[in-house]
Protein backbone atom coordinates (compact mmCIF):
# COMPACT_ATOMS: atom_id res chain seq x y z
CA UNK A 1 0.00 0.00 0.00
CA UNK A 2 3.02 2.32 0.74
CA UNK A 3 4.52 1.57 -2.89
CA UNK A 4 1.16 2.73 -4.77
CA UNK A 5 0.76 6.34 -2.85
CA UNK A 6 4.34 6.64 -3.32
CA UNK A 7 3.86 6.22 -7.08
CA UNK A 8 1.01 8.07 -7.34
CA UNK A 9 2.81 11.41 -5.97
CA UNK A 10 4.90 10.98 -9.10
CA UNK A 11 7.73 8.77 -7.73
CA UNK A 12 8.77 6.07 -9.69
CA UNK A 13 9.10 2.53 -8.08
CA UNK A 14 12.82 2.44 -8.76
CA UNK A 15 13.38 5.40 -6.56
CA UNK A 16 10.45 4.17 -3.61
CA UNK A 17 11.96 0.83 -3.03
CA UNK A 18 15.90 2.47 -3.19
CA UNK A 19 14.30 5.22 -0.30
CA UNK A 20 13.04 2.09 1.33
CA UNK A 21 16.06 -0.09 0.56
CA UNK A 22 18.59 2.56 2.09
CA UNK A 23 16.28 3.59 5.49
CA UNK A 24 15.90 -0.39 6.45
CA UNK A 25 18.35 -1.64 9.05
CA UNK A 26 20.78 -4.35 6.82
CA UNK A 27 24.74 -5.17 7.71
CA UNK A 28 27.03 -2.21 7.29
CA UNK A 29 28.48 -3.29 3.29
CA UNK A 30 24.79 -3.71 2.03
CA UNK A 31 23.70 -0.09 3.24
CA UNK A 32 26.96 1.19 1.96
CA UNK A 33 26.21 -0.20 -0.96
CA UNK A 34 22.48 1.39 -0.94
CA UNK A 35 23.85 4.37 0.05
CA UNK A 36 26.28 4.39 -3.07
CA UNK A 37 23.56 3.93 -5.40
CA UNK A 38 21.47 6.38 -3.64
CA UNK A 39 24.48 8.93 -4.27
CA UNK A 40 24.60 8.29 -8.14
CA UNK A 41 20.96 8.50 -8.74
CA UNK A 42 21.18 12.19 -7.00
CA UNK A 43 24.29 14.06 -7.07
CA UNK A 44 23.34 15.82 -10.46
CA UNK A 45 20.14 16.95 -8.71
CA UNK A 46 21.79 17.81 -5.31
CA UNK A 47 24.61 19.75 -7.71
CA UNK A 48 22.15 21.53 -9.50
CA UNK A 49 20.54 22.58 -6.69
CA UNK A 50 23.02 23.77 -4.89
CA UNK A 51 24.84 25.88 -7.85
CA UNK A 52 21.05 27.62 -8.56
CA UNK A 53 20.76 29.06 -4.74
CA UNK A 54 24.76 30.33 -5.10
CA UNK A 55 23.87 32.16 -8.78
CA UNK A 56 20.70 33.61 -7.18
CA UNK A 57 22.40 35.34 -4.59
CA UNK A 58 25.52 36.27 -6.43
CA UNK A 59 27.62 34.67 -4.37
CA UNK A 60 30.98 33.94 -5.18
CA UNK A 61 32.23 30.32 -5.61
CA UNK A 62 35.01 28.47 -6.71
CA UNK A 63 35.14 24.53 -7.73
CA UNK A 64 36.29 23.70 -4.73
CA UNK A 65 33.34 25.53 -2.83
CA UNK A 66 30.88 23.87 -5.03
CA UNK A 67 32.18 20.68 -3.60
CA UNK A 68 32.26 21.39 -0.35
CA UNK A 69 28.54 22.91 -0.84
CA UNK A 70 27.44 19.71 -2.33
CA UNK A 71 29.52 17.52 0.54
CA UNK A 72 27.29 19.55 3.60
CA UNK A 73 24.34 18.53 2.01
CA UNK A 74 25.10 14.39 2.01
CA UNK A 75 26.07 14.79 5.56
CA UNK A 76 23.12 16.98 6.34
CA UNK A 77 21.07 13.76 4.82
CA UNK A 78 23.31 11.34 6.42
CA UNK A 79 23.59 12.91 9.45
CA UNK A 80 21.57 11.09 13.14
CA UNK A 81 20.84 7.95 11.34
CA UNK A 82 19.39 9.74 8.58
CA UNK A 83 17.12 11.34 10.01
CA UNK A 84 16.26 13.89 7.53
CA UNK A 85 15.72 11.40 4.82
CA UNK A 86 13.33 9.53 7.39
CA UNK A 87 10.97 12.69 7.45
CA UNK A 88 10.03 12.43 4.12
CA UNK A 89 6.38 12.15 4.00
CA UNK A 90 4.25 10.89 0.72
CA UNK A 91 1.49 12.97 2.37
CA UNK A 92 3.12 16.41 2.08
CA UNK A 93 2.86 16.53 -1.62
CA UNK A 94 6.54 16.21 -2.73
CA UNK A 95 8.12 13.58 -4.70
CA UNK A 96 11.30 11.74 -3.11
CA UNK A 97 13.34 14.06 -5.75
CA UNK A 98 11.52 17.31 -4.65
CA UNK A 99 12.19 16.80 -1.53
CA UNK A 100 15.87 16.23 -1.92
CA UNK A 101 16.20 19.04 -3.76
CA UNK A 102 14.38 21.57 -1.20
CA UNK A 103 17.01 19.72 1.59
CA UNK A 104 19.96 20.86 -1.29
CA UNK A 105 18.59 24.08 -1.38
CA UNK A 106 17.66 24.99 2.50
CA UNK A 107 21.49 23.77 3.55
CA UNK A 108 23.18 25.82 1.08
CA UNK A 109 21.03 29.07 2.10
CA UNK A 110 21.34 28.21 5.68
CA UNK A 111 25.53 28.56 4.87
CA UNK A 112 24.82 31.69 2.85
CA UNK A 113 23.52 33.37 5.89
CA UNK A 114 25.88 31.73 8.55
CA UNK A 115 28.54 33.54 6.11
CA UNK A 116 26.51 37.02 5.56
CA UNK A 117 27.65 38.56 8.71
CA UNK A 118 31.54 38.45 8.10
CA UNK A 119 31.26 38.70 4.33
CA UNK A 120 29.02 41.91 4.05
CA UNK A 121 31.99 44.13 5.96
CA UNK A 122 34.46 43.13 3.41
CA UNK A 123 32.44 43.31 0.43
CA UNK A 124 31.50 47.31 1.18
CA UNK A 125 35.24 47.58 2.14
CA UNK A 126 36.81 46.03 -1.47
CA UNK A 127 33.38 48.24 -3.16
CA UNK A 128 35.68 51.07 -2.68
CA UNK A 129 39.08 49.77 -2.75
CA UNK A 130 39.34 51.22 -6.59
CA UNK A 131 38.17 54.71 -5.79
CA UNK A 132 40.15 55.43 -2.87
CA UNK A 133 43.22 56.73 -4.97
CA UNK A 134 41.04 59.56 -6.67
CA UNK A 135 38.45 60.08 -4.09
CA UNK A 136 39.12 61.75 -0.28
CA UNK A 137 37.45 60.14 2.25
CA UNK A 138 34.82 61.97 3.84
CA UNK A 139 35.45 64.25 7.22
CA UNK A 140 33.39 61.57 9.54
CA UNK A 141 36.58 59.65 11.93
CA UNK A 142 35.20 56.22 11.25
CA UNK A 143 35.48 56.74 6.84
CA UNK A 144 39.15 57.58 7.26
CA UNK A 145 39.95 55.27 9.02
CA UNK A 146 38.25 52.75 7.29
CA UNK A 147 39.36 54.27 3.94
CA UNK A 148 42.74 53.88 5.52
CA UNK A 149 42.03 50.19 6.16
CA UNK A 150 40.88 49.66 2.68
CA UNK A 151 44.35 51.51 1.56
CA UNK A 152 46.74 49.38 3.46
CA UNK A 153 44.91 46.40 2.88
CA UNK A 154 45.11 46.80 -1.11
CA UNK A 155 48.81 47.92 -0.65
CA UNK A 156 49.59 44.71 0.84
CA UNK A 157 48.41 42.63 -2.75
CA UNK A 158 50.13 41.92 -5.70
CA UNK A 159 50.19 44.83 -8.64
CA UNK A 160 48.29 41.84 -10.38
CA UNK A 161 45.37 41.11 -7.46
CA UNK A 162 44.96 44.91 -6.73
CA UNK A 163 44.20 45.39 -11.31
CA UNK A 164 41.79 42.46 -10.80
CA UNK A 165 40.24 44.08 -7.96
CA UNK A 166 39.64 47.39 -9.90
CA UNK A 167 38.13 45.60 -12.92
CA UNK A 168 36.08 43.56 -10.82
CA UNK A 169 34.41 45.47 -8.27
CA UNK A 170 35.48 49.21 -9.69
CA UNK A 171 34.73 48.81 -13.35
CA UNK A 172 32.24 46.17 -12.38
CA UNK A 173 33.17 43.73 -15.18
CA UNK A 174 31.45 40.67 -15.70
CA UNK A 175 32.99 36.93 -15.02
CA UNK A 176 32.19 36.15 -18.70
CA UNK A 177 33.22 39.47 -19.91
CA UNK A 178 36.47 39.67 -17.99
CA UNK A 179 36.97 36.16 -18.87
CA UNK A 180 37.36 36.81 -22.24
CA UNK A 181 39.67 39.54 -21.83
CA UNK A 182 42.21 37.54 -19.33
CA UNK A 183 41.56 34.14 -21.99
CA UNK A 184 40.47 32.23 -18.94
CA UNK A 185 37.26 30.46 -18.44
CA UNK A 186 34.88 32.02 -15.91
CA UNK A 187 35.00 29.18 -13.14
CA UNK A 188 38.89 30.85 -13.38
CA UNK A 189 37.24 34.06 -12.74
CA UNK A 190 34.99 32.84 -9.70
CA UNK A 191 37.25 31.02 -8.06
CA UNK A 192 40.31 34.16 -8.08
CA UNK A 193 37.51 36.24 -7.25
CA UNK A 194 36.87 34.28 -4.05
CA UNK A 195 40.70 33.51 -3.56
CA UNK A 196 41.45 37.37 -3.57
CA UNK A 197 38.62 37.92 -1.14
CA UNK A 198 39.62 35.58 1.08
CA UNK A 199 43.13 37.09 0.92
CA UNK A 200 42.06 40.62 1.89
CA UNK A 201 39.92 38.78 4.57
CA UNK A 202 43.36 37.67 6.01
CA UNK A 203 44.86 40.92 5.64
CA UNK A 204 42.00 42.89 7.00
CA UNK A 205 41.99 40.66 10.23
CA UNK A 206 45.78 41.37 10.41
CA UNK A 207 45.75 44.89 10.19
CA UNK A 208 42.88 45.19 12.77
CA UNK A 209 44.76 43.12 15.33
CA UNK A 210 47.70 45.41 14.33
CA UNK A 211 46.05 48.71 15.29
CA UNK A 212 46.61 50.11 12.21
CA UNK A 213 43.04 51.30 11.34
CA UNK A 214 43.14 53.29 14.54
Amino acid sequence: MRTTKLERKGNSLEETQLLAALLRRAPEAVRQRRWGEFVSRYERLITSCVLKVLRRYGAVFSAEDLDDLVADVWVTLLRDDMKKLRQYDVERGFRIASFIGLVATNTTIDHLRSRQAEATPLDQVMEDYASLAQVAPRDAVEDREQAALAREALNRLSSDEREFVFEVFHSERSPEELARTLGVTTNTVYSRKFKVREKLARIVASLENEGLAA
